[in-house]
């Protein structure tokens, strides 16, 4: 199942105690060590967009305690560090402060969280005023963030359209996807992605009438057309009212993000294969006024050519 949106709760590492105590009768003054910071959080990214699904189940994710200071001056370990992958396009909203992370660049390193500071042992506590101090001073508690995590894909172009409107035989036919198709709404699932020489293709799920409302889908997949930069809307030949259809699905990006309305669209009338040429250039005046329109077939290798031309 694709995970894109959860909630989960770091915490860095806890430093440690100093230590309270003092040299053997050889040697006079107190020798308690410090204790050892714990240990930081760290995001790096990927371009795996599964990587969600490892707090399925698991809410909470934190980084090593440091060790508490020793007798002789010794002082304590420090807290291993833990690093978390999560995938490109992933925003963190830290949900008490409100502060945003966006995982944008797959050379991303981010410190998430701080470990805290460990307490000072009683031989770094002594002073001119207090030679002999008694307690050793606790350890700083380590960061914590509660984050909710929304990956949002990253892609050059966008497939949009109603069920059945032939997105995924697109991205199968123009890039390495090798996605499931059938003849029913719904085969899609999930969002999928394709590469077509440096550009990334987003394979959105069928909108329908309602869906920024929860219906069908709903807006699960919504936000992943966010950030892509050209929208390939793509409406079946075989519709009796592509007008409806082409309106259906912009009012529903209006409804979610009227930004979503401002991106360049192509439309795309899949399926051309079925009918004449005349009967395809009505259809495509229909359109017509709403931007440019392109026939495309997957059994068609010169429409699909002229189409990568267009994208490249």
């Amino acid at each position: 199942m694709f995970i894109d949106e959860v909630e989960v709760t770091f915490q860095a590492g806890n430093g440690a105690p100093g230590k309270a105590s003092f040299y053997p009768k050889y040697k006079s003054g107190p020798d308690g060590g410090d204790g050892g910071s714990g240990g930081n959080i760290y995001i790096n990214v990927t371009s795996d967009l599964t990587t969600l699904s490892q707090f399925m189940g698991v809410k909470f994710r934190r980084a090593e305690d440091g060790q508490p200071g020793g007798k002789l001056r010794k002082t304590g370990r420090r807290g291993r560090d833990s690093t978390f992958i999560l995938p490109l396009g992933s925003i963190l909203t830290d949900q008490n402060t409100g502060e945003l992370f966006e995982l944008n660049d797959i050379n991303q390193k981010i410190l998430l969280c701080k470990g805290g500071h460990g307490g000072r042992g009683t031989y770094n506590l002594r002073s001119p005023s207090n030679t002999t101090p008694l307690a050793g001073e606790p350890g700083e508690p380590g960061q914590k963030r509660n984050l909710k995590i929304v990956l949002k894909l990253i892609a050059d172009y966008g497939l949009i359209g109603l069920p059945n409107a032939g997105k995924s035989s697109l991205l199968n036919a123009i890039t390495s996807a090798n996605v499931k198709v059938a003849n029913y709404p719904f085969t899609t699932l999930e969002p999928n992605l394709g590469v077509m020489g440096t550009k990334v293709l987003a394979d959105i799920p069928g909108l329908i009438e309602g869906a920024s409302a929860g219906k069908g889908l709903g807006i699960k997949f919504l936000k992943h057309i966010e950030k892509v930069n050209l929208l390939l809307h793509c409406i079946s030949v075989e519709s009796d009212n592509l007008a409806s259809d082409y309106k259906i699905v912009r009012e529903e990006l209006r409804k979610f993000n009227p930004q979503l309305i401002k991106k360049s669209e192509i439309i795309l009338l899949t399926k051309s294969d079925v009918i004449t040429n005349e009967q395809m250039e009505k259809k495509q005046n229909i359109l017509q006024k709403h931007g440019k329109v392109y026939p495309i077939s997957i059994l068609d290798d010169k429409s699909l050519s002229n189409l990568v031309k267009l994208l490249g």
